[in-house]
């Protein structure tokens, strides 16, 4: 029977491969991230009953779902029907709807994350659908679960205080989880392989850019016109409850 009070770093659910708790890191304030506040996750099509069932008894109130139109055609996210959630789409990408995309071929992995930074209006939209999201769990998540997510991952431990190792370190388990990604050999159609591993390389780029150009992730977020008064709320949703670590 699968305990949905425990503190999971991987939940226990068979229909998703990369689902992950960003509870329990500890921060600059003294404090550990709070469990059962935020969840990242790859594609959440082919959720069953029983783990939608989990889910729920694991304070699951929010849903945001990164990815574009035409992906969540194909890949409709059950949650979006269930009343005890509620559900929210932002796109977090512009001009292709995959993670994976044509660009590479002239830009490296580390770019397009940079670009995703840029995105005012959805950088914008996804923090004000945190701070506005009823007590709860909120679970976040685009297609493989790596780069728009890992972005997003990487924004809420940075003003959370996490350190940049272990910011590094949440990112570079995913390619670990994804084992339909290691099963084959020409994914995303002829889109080089390396591109889907989560390289430390890529998250570096995207998290020395906010440094080099805001100097800090809270700075990063009030240029993209999130305010002050929101940030403060979604590191107190982030943090509130977490406990003093010992020194």
């Amino acid at each position: 029977m699968k305990n949905a009070k425990l503190h999971w770093a991987r939940l226990p659910i068979n229909s998703i491969e990369n689902c992950r708790d960003l509870g329990g890191y500890s921060t600059e304030y003294g404090q550990q991230t709070k469990w059962h506040s935020f969840l990242r996750s790859s594609d959440m099509s082919r959720l069953t009953h029983e783990d939608i069932v989990f889910l729920k008894e694991y304070g699951v109130k929010t849903v945001i779902d990164l990815r574009g139109k035409d992906e969540i055609e194909t890949h409709k996210n059950p949650l979006a029907k269930e009343a005890f959630c509620e559900y929210h789409n932002i796109p977090f990408i512009t001009q292709q709807v995959s993670d994976i995309t044509q660009s590479f071929y002239e830009k490296s992995m580390g770019d397009f994350y940079v670009d995703l930074l840029e995105q005012n209006d959805s950088v914008k939209k996804i923090f004000d659908i945190i701070d506005q999201a009823n007590e709860g769990c909120i679970v976040f998540h685009c297609q493989a679960g790596k780069d728009r997510t890992g972005v997003l991952a990487m924004l809420l431990l940075g003003i959370a205080g996490v350190e940049k190792k272990d910011i590094v370190s949440n990112y570079e388990v995913t390619f670990t989880n994804l084992e339909s990604i290691h099963q084959t050999e020409l994914p995303y159609g002829m889109i080089p392989k390396e591109f889907l591993y989560s390289n430390r390389d890529y998250i570096l780029k995207a998290y020395e850019y906010i440094l080099q150009n805001y100097q800090s992730v809270d700075q990063f977020l009030m240029a993209k016109d999130v305010e002050q008064d929101v940030i403060n709320r979604v590191k107190h949703r982030f943090l509130g409850l977490g406990e003093t670590v010992a020194s």
